[in-house]
């Protein structure tokens, strides 16, 4: 049920996000740049992602609330 109650979202950040790594995964190829780098930018690049972005809803609420 909660995924199906998120699916457009989840949806939409697994399209951004594989986005991103596709995008930097080619920069960093044409630049050469170390692998170390893109792995750094990619994590960071998620984090700040996850940060700006709002939560995902429950479509319920457990008894404990």
């Amino acid at each position: 049920m909660y995924l199906s109650h998120n699916r457009h979202q989840l949806l939409v950040d697994a399209a951004i996000l594989l986005a991103w790594m596709v995008i930097s995964a080619v920069i960093f190829r044409w630049l050469a740049l170390p692998p170390w780098l893109h792995y750094l930018v990619l994590f960071l690049g998620v984090v700040v992602y996850s940060q700006v972005t709002p939560n995902w809803e429950r479509p319920y609420r457990s008894p404990s609330d």
